[in-house]
């Protein structure tokens, strides 16, 4: 056995020998002129020669690759003033974009000499240059390079003729370039060079824009604007200057000019581009969004509401009447156009307005999301049997005729639908929101229309539906089970939630879920108890008014007025508590805990309060909050310090004050006032 793996290893090492055998990619380090003087800044430039097919990475790679490095070795005085890149190509490797150089490769290093010299000197640069090649395969390369210069006061020797051509096509430089960001692009915006049809950016920063997605440019005032698309939210990274090399090409795609560009963001709103609507690409788009609207039946955010549409199709004899089976189907694909057209003119109207707004926007709103998790989990009780609310269950659920329930399905469809994106949706969706609105709107219909589809198909063609099982006892255990993706889709629009304003939505959201449920538990009694329907009605009230109150404390004036009015609360530090009282600082410390009912209560009764916090920021109070929710020895000993083995505690330390004053667990905004009036 050993004996076979000594083989193995021996021919995966001439392996590797005989791939680097195959290629060979000379190095080598010329000097812009070969006599410098005193202080003279000159280039030194790493030449790599490559066989026809291979190519080496740029300093921003791309998708994939290593950039070329220099190491170099000066002589005493000598220093780097700069490196500078030429403009870079493009090669497209199955999915992946690279940046980078094939036949001759140049990296071009400024350099300054010395401002004292001796009288005639012959000195050594040398370095070493690492790089990656690649072709079919790439291997990893690396040599030692160096080169002479001779300093002569007197002697002035010509420029390299290879050298000087490679620097007078160097990128220049500009300030001229700003760009726009919006939720999905950065658009870059430079003057327009004559004969210029098309530009690409290749970004300095690997984490801006996705490399393998189209750049699209536009024209307005002889100004071109790049739209390019951003890489996901998680890997974007956020700056207000956006470097790179900016070039433009002429119709025969050769490169016109070429600019080292550090764009500023601009808070401007975007020109109206004023083009003809190209056929080829409206069809194209309109394709993709027939296709996108299918394929979103099958996302996960739809499949909730999809089941609503299913389950009534389980239920409908197959012999009933052609007539209302494709009256229900128009009806449902009536329902999801309409908030398809709904949505877009909203975004329109919107992005006319100035907002930078896509698909899903409305889940970006926290109310909305709110609302609609109450709904689908009230949706959920329904289907549970814990609420009964009429026989026929089609679509909202409620006791609606069948064809305004199949409209009412469409409407949900959509808005859970918009969360999700399927695949060919996004390039859609991206023509039509940067096009005239007629074509939007035409985009979105044509989306719509695909969501719609397969059950349009199955209520024109019942034979299609032979295939379905035949209703019988068992759906009243499906129609249960089906329950269960609406829990789901509660669940998380929760999460959605806290996501998007923390724990204390999350808290708003527990608690509507829990009004709810109590509220549906006393109606259904009530069904078979008369002493509890006027009972059932105050509970009704209750929840109106604890949902509403929800919504108001979600809305984003609210959430914005908290954050601005609130309690700066520092994390617990024992060591920057004793500096504040060494400093005659008043400092307040809040032990409180997530799962502790009564430190929440004090957070609504107490702390919340704008009087309080503004109190804390007139009077210099220091505010530390001590979280133990989760286990901290720290907080811990912390507490036993003070004689307590549990939360809530509430400590004051006036100024200079050597005792701490201990005030009650059930507290109010005005016995913490009481504590601090002689501040």
């Amino acid at each position: 056995m050993k004996r076979i793996l000594y083989i193995f290893y021996f021919f995966l090492l001439l392996g590797s020998f005989s791939a680097r055998s195959q290629v060979t990619v000379p190095a080598e380090i010329l000097p812009q002129k070969e006599t410098v003087s005193a202080g003279e800044e000159f280039f030194l430039a790493l030449k790599l020669k490559l066989p026809r097919g291979w190519h080496v990475y740029w300093k921003n790679a791309g998708d994939a690759g290593e950039a070329i490095d220099l190491k170099l070795t000066l002589p005493e005085g000598f220093a780097e003033t700069g490196r500078f890149w030429p403009t870079p190509r493009r090669f497209k490797v199955s999915s992946l974009t690279e940046y980078g150089y094939d036949r001759d490769a140049w990296l071009l290093v400024g350099v300054r000499a010395p401002d004292k010299f001796g009288e005639k000197e012959v000195l050594e640069i040398s370095g070493r240059a690492v790089w990656l090649a690649c072709h079919d395969e790439c291997v990893p390369m690396a040599q030692d390079v160096a080169t002479l210069i001779v300093f002569d006061r007197e002697t002035k020797s010509a420029e390299n003729e290879e050298l000087a051509a490679v620097v007078a096509e160097l990128p220049e430089k500009t300030d001229r370039a700003v760009f726009f960001e919006t939720p999905d692009s950065l658009i870059l915006s430079h003057s327009l060079p004559d004969q210029a049809v098309s530009a690409y950016f290749f970004p300095e920063n690997s984490k801006t824009i996705i490399h393998s997605a189209p750049q699209r440019m536009k024209v307005s005032d002889n100004k071109a604007f790049l739209f390019m698309q951003k890489v996901p939210a998680e890997d974007f990274v956020p700056s207000e200057k956006l470097k790179g090399t900016l070039v433009f090409y002429n119709v025969q795609g050769e490169t016109l000019k070429a600019w080292d560009i550090e764009a500023s963001k601009t808070e401007d709103g975007l020109p109206v581009f004023e083009e003809p609507l190209v056929l080829y690409d409206f069809l194209s788009a309109l394709f993709f969004a027939f296709v996108g609207g299918v394929l979103l039946n099958l996302m996960p955010c739809v499949f909730p509401v999809l089941s609503l549409k299913a389950f009534r199709l389980l239920n409908v004899d197959k012999s009933s009447d052609p007539a209302a089976r494709r009256k229900a189907g128009l009806c449902y694909t009536a329902g999801v156009v309409l908030s398809f057209v709904l949505i877009s003119l909203v975004l329109i109207g919107l992005r006319k307005a100035g907002a930078e707004l896509g698909w899903g926007f409305q889940l970006q709103y926290p109310p909305f999301v709110y609302g609609l998790c109450l709904f689908m989990f009230f949706l959920g009780l329904v289907f549970s049997d814990v609420v009964s609310v009429g026989e026929k269950i089609s679509a909202f659920g409620l006791n609606l005729g069948r064809n305004w329930g199949d409209f009412g399905t469409g409407v949900l469809a959509v808005v859970v639908a918009t969360p999700c994106a399927a695949p060919f949706m996004g390039t859609a969706l991206g023509y039509g929101l940067m096009n005239p609105a007629p074509v939007t709107i035409c985009v979105f219909v044509v989306m719509g229309l695909g969501l719609a589809f397969p059950f349009l198909l199955l209520d024109f063609y019942p034979s299609l539906g032979r295939f379905l099982p035949k209703a019988g006892a068992w759906t009243a255990l499906l129609r249960q089970f089906l329950a269960f993706p609406l829990y789901g889709a509660a669940a998380w629009l929760l999460w959605v939630l806290a996501a998007q304003e923390g724990n204390a939505a999350l808290g708003v959201g527990l608690i509507g879920i829990v009004t709810i449920s109590f509220c549906c538990w006393v109606f259904q009694a009530a069904v078979n108890t008369d002493s509890l329907k006027k009972i059932s009605l105050i509970v009704l009230l209750v929840t109106i008014i604890t949902v509403g109150y929800g919504f108001a404390v979600l809305s984003p004036s609210y959430l914005e007025a908290q954050k601005q009015t609130g309690i700066e609360w520092q994390p617990y530090d024992t060591d920057k508590i004793q500096e504040y009282r060494q400093a005659g600082v008043p400092v307040f410390i809040k032990f409180s805990a997530k799962w502790c009912l009564t430190c929440l209560v004090n957070e609504k009764t107490a702390f919340s309060s704008a009087e309080l916090a503004e109190t804390f920021r007139r009077k210099g109070v220091a505010a530390f909050a001590a979280d133990w929710t989760n286990r901290s020895d720290e907080i811990t000993a912390a507490l036993e310090s003070f004689g307590r083995g549990g939360i809530p505690l509430y400590v004051y330390y006036a100024p200079h004050a050597k005792q701490p004053q201990i005030l009650p667990q059930l507290i109010t905004d005005q016995t913490i006032l009481s504590f601090l009036k002689d501040l």
